[in-house]
């Protein structure tokens, strides 16, 4: 599911379930929505539930594919609801889960410095039979 229009700075705040062993992401500022991965930015959403926090990697929930892992651990149980707000200003990202502040990051010191400024905002679906839903999809573009 993409944004009919691209964004550049924004705060995204969602809801979404996932079941054991879900596996899902959210895309943004993707450039090409044909090649998401490789054109754009992915905070990671994947059942982690029980992991430490020493142990989580930046392909693990509310993590920075390829670039930064979550500080915590701010899963919750499969089947109930996440919260994540994430915000993007400039080359500054920050991602909460559950009312954690997870992702701090200047995004522009990193791998990401060449991915474009603006860009489409996506969710995700690995398909059946992963059965994440979504819900309170709210996009303020600053």
């Amino acid at each position: 599911l993409w944004t009919a229009e691209p964004y550049g700075d924004f705060i995204l705040d969602l809801q979404y379930s996932y079941p054991q062993g879900g596996n899902s992401g959210v895309y943004f500022r993707v450039a090409d929505r044909a090649d998401p991965v490789n054109t754009g930015i992915e905070a990671q959403i994947l059942d982690c539930w029980g992991k430490g926090d020493d142990q989580m990697t930046a392909h693990d929930h509310a993590g920075i594919i390829s670039t930064s892992p979550p500080k915590v651990n701010a899963s919750v149980a499969p089947g109930e609801w996440n919260h994540m707000i994430l915000c993007m200003r400039g080359g500054h990202l920050e991602v909460d889960l559950n009312g954690s502040r997870v992702i701090d990051l200047d995004a522009s010191t990193t791998g990401l410095k060449d991915r474009p400024a603006r860009g489409y905002i996506g969710l995700q679906d690995h398909g059946v039979p992963n059965e994440l839903r979504f819900r309170n999809i709210l996009i303020k573009e600053l």
